[in-house]
């Protein structure tokens, strides 16, 4: 039974770190006409003025507007990730649903399914939910995780972004989590510092594209309890990604530790369709 249990809460606390390293909300961008081609390769200016919707846009004066961000319904965007916790996998994000105020995000990893829901207000777009590639790998490895966000404050994307802006988004989130046929109840904070901190040009499968850089600080702290035990998870980690201008998420990059064991994870766009 000590042995069972011992193994139950090493397998929450990986789950929830796991979980915290892929935190940042997966992302696309805002709507274009049909395109699948890569922008135009980066000047050697750098970009300092305000990114906004273009003027003209479809979406212009939407809430659901924003540079780095086509919520178009049907448009989809599929990554690979290497080097991180979890392993080696692949996942295709598709923009299943828009409304004025908010749009739905799923999320495809093999068979599986996880969707996000989001939020337009005027401050900018903000993730509603932990959900996207780093549920939907949970679940393909028989770890159900049924965590509810009780509050959200701050936004993911603002709708306008300067070249050295910083904003923050925290998520308390309680629920429960079943490892191994056995249930445990969870509840934290998940915290995200956002700096956007210059442009780049970036390659990737899916081409080359003048990018937004956008360093994220993540910070989860969690207690975990199962038969009477109650154990503190605290993770934190730093990521890079990069978001193109009407293409959105295009690759992420980061560094953390999981349980003694540090790892260097990359995301990078694959393929994408923007209808």
């Amino acid at each position: 039974m000590k042995n069972r249990k011992f193994k139950m809460i090493m397998s929450i606390q990986l789950m929830l770190i796991l979980l915290a390293a892929c935190a940042t909300p997966a992302t696309p961008t805002e709507p274009q006409p049909t395109e699948t081609q890569a922008p135009p390769p980066a000047t050697t200016e750098p970009v300092t003025e305000t990114l906004a919707a273009p003027e003209g846009s479809p979406a212009a004066g939407g809430l659901c507007t924003n540079a780095y961000y086509p919520t178009r319904s049907g448009a989809t965007w599929t990554y690979k990730s290497t080097g991180g916790p979890g392993g080696e996998y692949s996942f295709t994000d598709t923009i299943t649903a828009v409304h004025s105020d908010g749009f739905t995000l799923s999320t495809q990893i093999g068979e599986l399914t996880r969707t996000q829901e989001w939020t337009c207000t005027t401050e900018g777009l903000a993730a509603l939910q932990l959900g996207g590639a780093p549920a939907a790998m949970l679940n393909s490895q028989n770890i159900q995780l049924n965590l509810d966000v009780d509050n959200a404050t701050g936004v993911t994307f603002p709708g306008q972004i300067n070249i050295g802006d910083q904003w923050q988004q925290t998520l308390d989130v309680s629920g429960n989590v079943t490892v191994m046929n056995e249930e445990a109840e969870a509840a934290g904070t998940a915290q995200m510092n956002f700096s956007a901190t210059g442009n780049e040009t970036v390659t990737v499968p899916a081409g080359t594209f003048d990018a937004l850089k956008v360093d994220v600080d993540v910070t989860l702290n969690v207690n975990a309890s199962y038969e009477g035990i109650t154990l503190p998870v605290t993770f934190s980690g730093d990521y890079t990604y990069w978001f193109a201008e009407g293409v959105g998420w295009v690759k992420a990059s980061g560094t953390g530790s999981v349980l003694g064991s540090s790892f260097s994870e990359t995301t990078e766009l694959q393929s994408y369709n923007i209808p």
